[in-house]
């Protein structure tokens, strides 16, 4: 082979390793339709040249059917999608972040490489969202005293938004009345050692996970749940702490901890945005997005 054959075989070879086929799918939150997520998708096709795919699917009133049955619907579409590239980029915003984790730990042999959590309560949710307290003021005090005695009942889990309030001070009530949550957590010990370690397999087959988030958010309280931080088991009375200092991360319960210490999580906190701006600001895009996508452009 000459000189210049080897050239042009080398070209070739690195040229077909940069153009790895990739794609973003997107799942929405709660309460809202995939639509509302357009100027996301526009101006991260504009940016990047990176396919965007909003997901049709539980929208509105639909985003309120309990996780544990959403979960496992989407997810055959979502694999529909995915098989189009080489390589998937999840996007998840707030209650979407969590149906994106819980499909991510179910698909075996995934090709999701980074996955983008946007103002999701990864570490679930406690007391009253902020924005809620200002027009109903005792609501703070109720969400403070009684109301995981609602929240923790049949009644209570059928709406998704509740499947994932975790109080910290009624720990063994939340592990026996809610489905989805413990179980995405990893958390119950009725689940088989097996079935454990292939949750965690697959949540590990992450290159990177982005946690995206900022002290002005008005929906997910803590807003550190963003970035898995949590209140510790005092509750209102102790402290919120940082992932690091949870038992999701400190017991690596599906992977947290292990993939931190490869080096494959991001937080990027961005402040002064509420819940709502986080779906397509843009300057948290350029900020928290951009810099993530950058190897993958078109």
């Amino acid at each position: 082979m000459t000189s210049l054959h080897l050239l042009v075989f080398l070209l070739v070879a690195l040229g077909s390793v940069d153009c790895k086929k990739v794609g973003i799918i997107h799942m929405h939150g709660v309460t809202e339709g995939y639509y509302e997520h357009n100027n996301f998708k526009k101006f991260i096709e504009r940016e990047t040249g990176i396919p965007v795919h909003l997901l049709d699917a539980y929208n509105y009133a639909a985003s309120l059917t309990p996780m544990q049955y959403q979960v496992p619907d989407i997810l055959p579409r979502m694999k529909e999608i995915a098989s189009q590239y080489d390589a998937v980029i999840a996007v998840g915003y707030s209650q979407g972040g969590l149906i994106w984790r819980g499909m991510i730990e179910e698909w075996d042999n995934h090709n999701v490489e980074l996955f983008i959590s946007l103002a999701s309560p990864q570490h679930g949710v406690y007391g009253a969202p902020p924005m809620a307290t200002n027009f109903i003021p005792f609501l703070d005090w109720y969400s403070r005293t009684t109301i995981y005695k609602v929240l923790y009942t049949i009644f209570g889990q059928s709406f998704a938004l509740f499947n994932y309030y975790l109080d910290p001070t009624h720990y063994n009530m939340y592990l026996d009345e809610v489905s989805f949550f413990p179980d995405l957590n990893n958390e119950l010990e009725s689940t088989p050692v097996e079935e454990k370690e292939r949750k965690k397999r697959n949540f590990l087959r992450l290159k990177k996970l982005a946690l995206i988030g900022g002290r002005d958010e008005d929906v997910v309280e803590p807003w550190q749940s963003t970035q898995f931080g949590y209140y510790t088991d005092e509750g209102f009375s102790g402290e919120v702490v940082p992932m690091q200092e949870t038992k999701l991360y400190k017991e690596d319960l599906f992977g947290l901890k292990t993939l931190d210490e490869r080096g494959g999580i991001v937080l990027c906190q961005f402040n002064g945005l509420t819940h709502l701006q986080f779906r397509d600001n843009r300057d948290m895009m350029k900020t928290c997005i951009l810099p993530l996508l950058t190897s993958y452009q078109q």
